[in-house]
């Protein structure tokens, strides 16, 4: 009988300790998740503000308005800083980029700097032109040095969690002393981030006071009509949309509220012909339209092109109401072609009411969707009438800019603001831009560059 019990205790105790290591396991599975998924979020916010900031300091050196040189210096100033909150969040314990970090300070508070300066009236001196330009140059080997290193981690296959283990596989034993020169050893996956750290810490000092802020009003909603619609009643129209996107059919896993700008029913939606296939969907509590879906399928390779995937997509666009839409941009990404599409009302293209649509391109599905846009901006509206003709907007861009084509579009601007414009694309030197010109008044109100990528282009 006790050798009984003993056993039946030692069993429960082999179980407990089994259990408990489970638990501990899974424990630092989660962990690990969640470090990894916010190294690469912050990794590539870091990316993704260091080359928006080095387009907006290329865009006010471009700009030949002191208005819109101002508004391209306070992005870049706004970017730079969120470069460096980014930086700052990378779980890299073994690696201290002071140097990047104060490098993307200076730049912020430069571009703050000269952002008030012209605000104020004032002209730049060729002195601050020239100081803006280096440090565009720079940011631009700060974009290179940051691609290098995400094609380093992505080919040796490693995750931002690891840097937080105790006992490191060899391909990481560099990496938790990368502040430390080594030698004779292979390049580590982080050494774009070492030496750029070391090659800006001879940078030189920037002399310049004062800061500079703005406010932008937060808008609402102006595409949904109608009342609120009820939880069963989004839920069946998110499995319709989702069934027509990919000629499959979902069910309902869980659902959700949102609250903020544009208040939702957040759904996961489970494939019922296809396991382990989940959708995503938001659909807005008021009118319950379709928001945001995205697939998470993986897609295999290639059977469409472009062309092919811009008809899906405006096939779809038709079936769901969205008759009058203008393809714009387009970029492939993971085999899937996302195209950006804005409505059009007559001759112009309306830029704050898009749609983006993602088309897997091996067999055409859509498995993304962002209305967010749309339903933020789109109103029946008065346009008003031009006062420039094409030509006295084609005279009104910076000589030695090359003139490529002029189409009147619909742009939004900062304060809820919309306004016509002549959109007046160019090329300065190897780099395309659109430059946007007030059709009323003739004031230049914003540029942007066009930047070429695998499968299509993009505008920042």
């Amino acid at each position: 009988m006790t050798r009984k019990i003993a056993t039946i205790a030692l069993t429960l105790a082999l179980l407990l300790a089994v259990g408990w290591g489970l638990w501990e396991r899974a424990n630092r599975l989660t962990l690990a998740n969640a470090v990894e998924a916010g190294g690469q979020r912050d990794f590539y916010n870091l990316l993704n503000y260091v080359e928006q900031a080095q387009v907006s300091m290329g865009k006010s050196l471009a700009s030949s308005s002191s208005r819109q040189q101002a508004v391209h210096l306070t992005e870049a100033w706004n970017q730079a800083a969120a470069a460096q909150l980014s930086l700052s969040q990378l779980p890299t314990p073994g690696l201290k980029p002071v140097n990047i970090s104060k490098f993307l300070a200076q730049t912020s508070d430069y571009s703050n700097y000269l952002a008030q300066k012209l605000a104020r009236g004032d002209e730049l001196t060729a002195q601050e032109r020239e100081q803006l330009a280096r440090l565009r140059e720079e940011m631009k080997r700060v974009s290179q040095d940051l691609h290098q290193t995400e094609g380093q981690v992505a080919s040796k296959g490693l995750r931002w969690s690891s840097f937080y283990g105790t006992r490191m596989p060899n391909p990481l034993k560099t990496i938790a002393n990368l502040a430390i020169p080594v030698q004779a050893e292979p390049p580590g996956p982080l050494d774009g981030f070492v030496n750029t750290d070391r090659r800006l810490q001879t940078l030189p000092s920037l002399n310049y006071d004062g800061p500079f802020s703005d406010h932008l009003e937060k808008p609402r909603p102006l595409g949904l009509k109608g009342g609120e619609v009820s939880q069963a009643e989004a839920e069946h129209r998110a499995t319709a949309f989702a069934a027509a996107a990919s000629n499959s059919s979902y069910r309902v896993q869980a659902t959700r509220t949102t609250n903020g700008l544009l208040p939702t029913y957040a759904m996961s939606l489970l494939d019922t012909r296809r396991p382990n296939v989940t959708v995503h969907a938001d659909i807005s509590k008021q009118a319950g339209e379709i928001v945001t879906l995205l697939n998470t399928r993986p897609v295999g390779p290639p059977t469409l092109d472009a062309a092919k995937a811009q008809e899906k997509a405006i096939a779809f666009l038709k079936a769901h109401g969205f008759r009058d839409m203008q393809p714009t941009y387009t970029v492939r990404t993971d085999n899937n072609q996302v195209i950006t599409f804005a409505a059009k009302e007559g001759e112009v293209i309306l830029y704050p009411d898009q749609v983006k649509v993602k088309v897997a391109l091996d067999n055409g599905e859509i498995t993304g969707w962002d209305a967010t846009p749309y339903y933020m901006a789109h109103h029946q509206r008065q346009l008003p009438q031009p006062k420039l003709t094409p030509a006295q907007a084609r005279a009104k861009i910076k000589p030695g800019l090359k003139v490529e084509g002029v189409r009147l579009a619909l742009i939004p601007l900062p304060g809820g603001v919309e306004k016509l414009t002549y959109e007046v694309r160019t090329k300065l030197d190897d780099t395309s831009y659109l430059t946007y010109i007030n059709a009323v008044t003739g004031e230049e109100e914003k540029v942007l560059q066009i930047v070429d990528v695998p499968g299509g282009q993009l505008t920042m």
